[in-house]
């Protein structure tokens, strides 16, 4: 079972990498081609995004009909051709089409990665390995940008290598993860206990909770970089530095995350969106960089909180045979809130007229705030962990 773990583990090592590495190194890409607009250069972290949504889909329609190892190895052969080719490419327009591949790729993980631990993991255990799950897509996504960071202090291509990582993971899949479901071992650990309900319920709500949530954070990673430099507070290392505390904020908190829902219960969703306000806050109006290092760590404690929160639910609130499905039906929310996320202070800057570097924290903030007035206003249960009475010690 170690063996299946360090193999869907290693998945989602390379789900969050897949943007991040590529993010410090965005003023570098729009400095080498000074001609190319600077929402156009904000594709290489949003493209991939977008080409997640349909892929996601499809993918819970094929796991359906092929098995979920033949198409994870498909999508780690995708993801390694576009993650490495994009440091190799010669025009931006190049760049924005292998991570196009990059982000088929990711649409194919994605939903595998949660979808698999869905199978082999139930009750408690399935709640640490999302957990779990989410610390490991941090681990990659911090990683990822510290070494980006780093190796674009050479050259800004050299961030690309980061990509060859998948290569671990291929291996992993190929040699250690069966062939057959989960679901067809009775003796797997907790399988006689488990109980899916027999439809899935709220999943159009956590897909619109998802939404907002990545619009309101994914303003730091397309947008820091610029901010910093602006700034005057560093190069793409300390953006690689910033963004890489924030992901390991959130694989710190993704492992504790079982314990943390169990004591915050109905609370948990709301206590996120509270440090998310006031890491954005201070993104809005301070420039020292111990103090953009705190907001960094609000924030992450925030995403750590969140992502497990959701993906634990849906996966509890739908059939079994639905999970790939509904995980695709996230993955769509939350890869469409990333494409958006640059574009809704764009279409503010437009209308008003008005340009400032801290534009997009401001937007994040104001959401955030409307956020929690609404969940104060909702049921306390409505964004409550569906698993939180689980005991902490089980």
């Amino acid at each position: 079972m170690t063996r299946i773990k360090a193999s869907i583990l290693s998945i989602a090592l390379l789900i969050i990498m897949a943007g991040a590495a590529a993010s410090p190194v965005l003023a570098d890409i729009s400095r080498h081609f000074p001609e190319a607009d600077p929402q156009l250069v904000r594709m290489v972290i949003t493209l991939p995004a977008l080409m997640i949504v349909p892929f996601s889909f499809l993918t819970g329609s094929l796991a359906k009909r092929y098995r979920k190892k033949s198409l994870a190895l498909i999508g780690l052969a995708g993801y390694l051709i576009g993650g490495l080719g994009g440091g190799l490419a010669e025009s931006l327009a190049g760049i924005l089409l292998l991570r196009a591949l990059l982000g088929a790729s990711v649409g194919i993980l994605s939903p595998l990665a949660n979808g698999l631990i869905a199978d082999y993991f139930f009750n408690a255990e399935r709640t640490k390995m999302m957990g779990y799950s989410a610390a490991a897509n941090n681990l990659g996504g911090g990683l990822a940008t510290i070494l980006a960071g780093l190796l674009a202090t050479f050259h800004w291509r050299y961030a690309f290598s980061i990509y060859g990582v998948a290569f671990v993971s291929l291996l992993l899949v190929l040699f250690f993860l069966p062939k057959e479901s989960g679901r067809d071992k009775s003796g797997l650990s907790g399988y006689a206990e488990a109980e899916p309900p027999e439809r899935g319920r709220g999943l159009l709500k956590w897909s619109l909770f998802t939404f907002l949530m990545i619009i309101i954070f994914f303003s730091i990673p397309t947008h820091l970089d610029f901010f910093i430099f602006a700034e005057n507070l560093g190069t793409s290392a300390t953006t690689g530095w910033l963004m890489g505390l924030l992901t390991g904020v959130s694989f710190a908190t993704g492992i504790v995350f079982q314990r943390l829902a169990a004591y915050l219960r109905d609370k948990t969703a709301l206590v996120a969106f509270v440090f998310f306000l006031l890491g954005f806050s201070i993104l809005s109006f301070f420039s020292h960089l111990l103090l953009i290092g705190a907001a960094i760590v609000l924030t992450g404690f925030a995403m750590g909180i969140l992502i497990p929160l959701i993906m634990d639910s849906v996966t509890k609130e739908v059939r079994a045979e639905d999970t790939i499905f509904a995980l695709a039906v996230i993955n769509f929310s939350l890869y469409l809130g990333q494409f958006i996320s640059p574009l809704v202070p764009g279409l503010i800057e437009y209308l008003s007229g008005v340009s400032m570097i801290r534009l997009p924290f401001y937007v994040s903030a104001l959401i955030t705030l409307v956020s929690i007035i609404g969940m104060l206003l909702a049921k306390k249960q409505v964004f409550a962990p569906s698993s939180y009475l689980y005991e902490e010690d089980q």
